[in-house]
């Protein structure tokens, strides 16, 4: 599974086979910044520690939970479809900390919640016995030729297209993806189910519910049992 800005999830299996494709998302942070402005400034103008400013300050933290509200269920309803269809998923270490350095894309990741949708689709899978496999950080999915092998070093974040000189050309996020799910065949060849590179027919969890861990998780109930591929 290939996280990005343009396409927000991508997903393959080895073989170079797309399962899921997402190419929009909500951008809440972006879309509230109007809101969010005006509800600073309302209370920048207030006096210290008067109640017309605390009341102004209540009124942008319910503006800020309202705009993480939006973003983790956008983020609920992708993990669900992902482990609800994939009973191995293989993911990226992303440096996130490093890449917010870039002022130009730092709202941008912020707002994309690479971390929070890696940390759902964890313990979700968990609920069902599935697998979650990271790969490491320096793995150069992206540059990396999905047919021949052959690492583009000189790749751009502005090359949408990823072009090798076998000739092989193809969607960059996807070409990734397909990385991802080679690199996960071949460093986790052995897994603990014999039956989990087939089809999931049973959610491997306990009924009922239960207490949820964090704040933002849903309930192992959410997590339903389709129609599996590994990727």
């Amino acid at each position: 599974m290939d996280r990005g800005l343009h396409a927000p999830v991508v997903v393959a299996t080895a073989d170079g086979t797309q399962t899921l494709r997402i190419d929009e998302a909500p951008k809440a942070l972006r879309a509230a910044q109007p809101v969010t402005r005006r509800l600073q400034k309302s209370v920048s103008r207030k006096a210290k520690g008067s109640a017309n400013r605390r009341a102004a300050v209540r009124r942008l933290a319910r503006h800020h939970e309202q705009v993480r509200a939006r973003r983790h269920h956008f983020l609920h309803q992708v993990s669900n479809l992902l482990v609800k269809t994939h009973d191995r998923l293989v993911i990226e270490d992303l440096n996130i900390t490093g890449m917010l350095a870039n002022h130009h894309l730092a709202a941008a990741i912020s707002d994309a919640a690479w971390g929070e949708l890696a940390r759902q689709i964890t313990y979700k899978q968990a609920w069902r016995g599935g697998q979650v496999l990271t790969a490491d950080r320096w793995f150069p999915s992206s540059k990396t030729c999905s047919a021949c092998g052959e690492v583009k070093t000189m790749l751009t974040l502005a090359d949408r297209v990823f072009t090798c000189e076998c000739g092989h050309t193809i969607d960059r996020d996807l070409n990734a993806a397909v990385n991802l799910a080679a690199w996960g065949e071949t460093h986790f060849s052995q897994v603990l189910d014999p039956e989990a590179r087939g089809q999931v027919t049973n959610a491997h969890r306990p009924d009922g519910s239960g207490p949820r861990t964090r704040t933002g998780e849903t309930s192992r109930d959410d997590v339903g049992t389709l129609t599996a591929t590994a990727a």
